[in-house]
Order: structure tokens, then C-alpha cells, then sequence
């Protein structure tokens, strides 16, 4: 099968006429990788070529695995995407906003389905008066305290009502940790990570790892870069594990997962992660049936709406290759994930880029399209 038409875009217009610095993609169908390709450069002084073994921040890339992990709570009856926040995060009873300047509790109740649909009011401010706090008190403050903090600012607006991307997943994942009584990461590592032979992903990148982490740039203008100073940012201590935006990850292990949900749950190991019908819930459009101002957008290109916790494509009017109902997410630093699980198809593209849609803008797509032309599908 030759996937010269998809190597060439990435090398044409993504490293020469875009001048990105380096980029990984993985294409896979059916536990089968089709297309492994490498290309470009890992460090500042662009002489030392990627390596098999690079580790990438993920940034957004993680929400779509921390949904994955809460849908396995559903499944099991753990939890109920209806049940209220507050029954697993108590303080969350005192969730508030503000009404000609007072302080009023919300009418609507907060659940879990507006954690996985980013609509239960929060934004993304993670330098909020209660969250320095906590982390000036306990500056290895975790997932649950952090969480906590968060909610003693007040809700940008009723729950349930519109779309506002935050950080309700990092909430999740919090659920996640009382639900489950483990610590986030290692419920990951029981019930993803291990079972999928995921090695090289997680939190805090230890110390024997940094090394092998690419070089974050920033994006300051088309084709010019400077060193991003703050890769951490998500990762608010150093036990707090971010269900929004804190994984690194190695190309290799990310699309372990990519391949595992796009083949009905089930990994190139023989373990199940989920069920084809969680799966098939997940990438069913949620804001059109309850979020009156959706103020979505999606970086992937047109025709997306959004499900619990993902992008799902419900319109090729405009000439999209992949199929309805496909799904996935990207992050802050150019990783993209694309899932389709009528095709048993995913890709995974990664690059350390932050700032990334001023200098390749919808650059995913063309990938996505140009596979399936390949495919013939």
C-alpha cells in the first residue's frame, strides 16, 4: 500500500512550506500500523533528528483517555453520567455563581455528563486565588484538593447550558479517583495503560526519561519559534495529575490506545479497554440535544460537533473523507488523534509546537482525507 501522497503532504507543506521543527505520525488499521513515519529535528539547535523513542507532552491529547477512563466507571455501574458531581466531590455542593454580583447557587445541578460535555461552568483558569492557595499551603497538593479549590471561584454559568472548553475534565478525573479509590495514574495504569503495553506514559516524567523529551517550542509568528518556558503548566504539583492536559507519551504508546478504540475497545494485546456500544456513546453528538449556545469550535475543521469528552464528525457536506461518527481530539502542541471505528482505522500525529493553528492552521485534516484516499475507502 503506498503511502507516498501522505508522506509527501507531511513533508512538503507541514516540514518545508510550514517549517515545522519535527512531527511523528502513526497510522493504524486493525492492530496493523500502516504507516510509521519520522521526520524533522528534537532539539533547539535543530542538529540531533527524532529518535524511535521520543517522549511528547500530549496537552488535550489526554482528555480523550481520561474519558475513556471514566466511561469504564459507567460501564462497571461505578458511576452514572446523570449522578451529581457532588456525590463523589462533596464541596461541589457549594458550587456558585454570580448574580449582579452576589454570590447564588445554580438551578440546574451539575453532573457528570456536563464534566465529559464541557458544560458544567467552568473555564480555564488554573492561577485562580484558591487554587494558589492550596498549592501555597501544600505545595504537593493532589487531584481531588486541587479540584476542590477550583470550585470556590464562581461558575461562569448554569450547568448545562453552553459549551465553554475548561477544565472539566481534570474534574473528571478527580471522580475518577474517589470512584475508584486509587490515585488517577494508577487507575490508568491498572485499566489502560498495562493492559494496552503502554511503557512509556504518565504524569511526571521521571527523571531517567527527561532526556528523551523533545524540545517544546513556541509559535510566535508563521515558521518562527522560541523555546516555550513552562511545559509543565498543566501539572500544578508534582502529585496532581491533570485529566485535562498533563500526559507525556512516546507516538508509539499514544496510538496503542488510538488503535484500541477505533477496534471496537480492544487492544492489539487481546485486552478489552471497552465496549463497542461505550465507544459508540461516546462519539454521539451531545450539545445539539441540550446546549442551547454551544460557542464550539473545533481545530480539526468543519462539520464536527462534540460528544462525551470528544469531537465527532456529523457532516461531510464538505467533502470529509472519514466517516461519520468519527472521533478523537488534538493538543496544545500539535498532537492529533483520529479514531473510526467502522474502518477500524486511527491516526496519531504528534509535534511540540504550542501555539501550532498559527502555523499549520486545519493542517490535520489533509491527513485524515489523504489516508483514506489511500485506503480507497
Amino acid at each position: 500500500m503506498d503511502f507516498s501522497p501522505v508522506v509527501t503532504y507531511v513533508e512538503s507543506v507541514l516540514r518545508k512550506e510550514k517549517n515545522v521543527p519535527g512531527c511523528e505520525l502513526r497510522i493504524m488499521r486493525g492492530h496493523e500500523t500502516l504507516l510509521r513515519h519520522s521526520s524533522g529535528v528534537r532539539d533547539y539547535a535543530g542538529k540531533e533528528p527524532l529518535r524511535s523513542d521520543d517522549i511528547y507532552f500530549m496537552y488535550s491529547c489526554t482528555k480523550p483517555m481520561t474519558c475513556a477512563a471514566a466511561m469504564q466507571l459507567v460501564e462497571r455501574g461505578i458511576i452514572s453520567l446523570d449522578d451529581p458531581v457532588s456525590k463523589y466531590l462533596p464541596e461541589f455542593q457549594n458550587a456558585f455563581l454570580l448574580k449582579d454580583g452576589m454570590p447564588a447557587a445554580p438551578q440546574n445541578t451539575m453532573t457528570i455528563r456536563h464534566l465529559f460535555t464541557m458544560s458544567a461552568g467552568f473555564n480555564y483558569n488554573r492561577a485562580t486565588q484558591p487554587i494558589q492557595d492550596t498549592i501555597a499551603a501544600n505545595p504537593h497538593a493532589g487531584t481531588v484538593e486541587l479540584v476542590n479549590a477550583l470550585v470556590r471561584s464562581p461558575l461562569e454559568f448554569e450547568p448545562g447550558t453552553k459549551f465553554l472548553y475548561s477544565m472539566c475534565h481534570d474534574v473528571l478525573a478527580a471522580v475518577v479517583e474517589i470512584a475508584s479509590g486509587q490515585r488517577f495514574s494508577a487507575y490508568m495504569q491498572e485499566n489502560i495503560w498495562e493492559p494496552l503495553g503502554m511503557k512509556d506514559i504518565g504524569f511526571q516524567l521521571p527523571e531517567e526519561k527527561q532526556c528523551r523529551l523533545v524540545a517544546l517550542y513556541e509559535c510566535d509568528g508563521p515558521g518562527h519559534y522560541q523555546p516555550f518556558s513552562n511545559p509543565r503548566e498543566f501539572n500544578l504539583t508534582d502529585c496532581y495529575d491533570s485529566g485535562g492536559a498533563g500526559l507525556y507519551a512516546t507516538a508509539d504508546d499514544y496510538a496503542l490506545f488510538a488503535d484500541a478504540m477505533a477496534c471496537g475497545g480492544k487492544g492489539a494485546t487481546g485486552a478489552r479497554i471497552l465496549k463497542p456500544e461505550t465507544i459508540d456513546l461516546m462519539r454521539t453528538d451531545q450539545l445539539g440535544s441540550y446546549v442551547m449556545d454551544t460557542r464550539f469550535g473545533c481545530a480539526a475543521g468543519p462539520g464536527y460537533g462534540y460528544g462525551l469528552g470528544v469531537r465527532t464528525l456529523i457532516d461531510k457536506s464538505q467533502g470529509q473523507r472519514s466517516s461519520l461518527g468519527e472521533f478523537g481530539w488534538d493538543g496544545a502542541a500539535g498532537s492529533y488523534i483520529m479514531i473510526d471505528p467502522k474502518y477500524d482505522l486511527s491516526i496519531f500525529f504528534a509535534m511540540h509546537v504550542r501555539a501550532w493553528p498559527t502555523l499549520i492552521g486545519c493542517g490535520h485534516a489533509p491527513i485524515r482525507d489523504l489516508t483514506y484516499e489511500v485506503l480507497g475507502i
